[in-house]
């Protein structure tokens, strides 16, 4: 006698692969939302007397 209490394997394969799909779709979602919700922050002025940037190799 088989017992037909466990659901068949393309049922819990297609079960598996519905709720990755709304899994992902969700994160996404989630990720666009903050990306056009979030403040642009300005970029600073570079200091032009900062760093090896400015110096010269070749000393004078």
């Amino acid at each position: 006698m088989k017992r037909d209490d466990e659901p068949k394997l393309w049922v819990t394969v297609l079960k598996l692969v519905v709720g990755l799909t709304i899994l992902i779709g969700g994160v996404g979602l989630a990720l666009n939302y903050a990306e056009k919700h979030q403040e642009e922050m300005p970029k600073p002025q570079p200091k032009s007397n900062w760093g090896i940037f400015s110096d010269s190799p070749i000393r004078r």
